[in-house]
């Protein structure tokens, strides 16, 4: 994805447009909703599966946005006082680089980056459910709801960016919150002996030295028939 300083203003308005409109958003809404009604255990995790899902497809976007949020901001005005103060807690107690991040999102743990000790599959019932109540009210949600209403208004592209370095913030603080937290949507299902036959030569294959194709491979083939 294009780097989002490097962005020209349309994109950088269609940009916000796709983020206010993710998924997550929706996934929010319902588990806060399951949550009031005190629903089940499984319809809870069923939602929260959703939710993380949804999570880390917006994590996606921000993996070019490398730059300190607060840089060029003037830093006497309430919000940025505001953001610097989140940003400090957010850098005292974050424990991953960005690649790690990037990682854990493919569901992938290097090796300067262990699996963190708490797994949500295995909280007791009312700390999975103040969890989740952390995260449903997370400042996130709020901001995305300003962002929404500013790009309805066609505000200036400076009050864009501004509003957006609140909404990168506000994401890094979600991605916080669970930092400490493993979660592996596939824990606990059921592997059928067919796939896990399959898996099984695949692995033999590539131990053989057998050859993998990417997709870039796999569509020139295609488009070859």
């Amino acid at each position: 994805m294009k780097n989002i300083k490097d962005m020209s203003p349309t994109e950088f308005r269609k940009l916000l447009d796709i983020l206010v409109n993710e998924e997550l958003f929706e996934s929010r809404e319902r588990l806060a909703a399951l949550l009031a009604k005190n629903s089940p255990q499984e319809a809870l995790e069923a939602e929260f599966l959703e939710f993380h899902g949804d999570y880390e497809d917006l994590g996606f976007w921000f993996e070019t946005y490398t730059e300190d949020p607060l840089k060029g901001l003037d830093p006497h005005t309430p919000l940025t006082k505001k953001l610097k103060r989140q940003r400090d807690y957010i850098l005292a107690n974050r424990k991953t680089t960005l690649e790690e991040r990037i990682n854990r999102r493919m569901g992938i743990y290097l090796k300067s980056d262990p699996k963190p000790k708490k797994k949500i599959i295995e909280l007791p019932p009312d700390e999975y459910q103040e969890l989740l109540r952390t995260l449903v009210t997370q400042e996130l949600f709020v901001v995305r709801d300003q962002l929404t209403a500013l790009l309805a208004q066609n505000v200036s592209i400076a009050k864009l960016d501004i509003v957006f370095r609140e909404f990168f913030v506000s994401y890094e603080l979600l991605e916080l919150a669970l930092e400490d937290y493993h979660y592996d949507p596939d824990e606990g299902l059921e592997v059928s002996p067919e796939f896990d036959e399959e898996l099984g030569r695949v692995e033999e294959h590539l131990k053989a030295g057998g050859k993998t194709y990417s997709l870039e491979e796999i569509f020139k083939e295609l488009e070859g028939e």
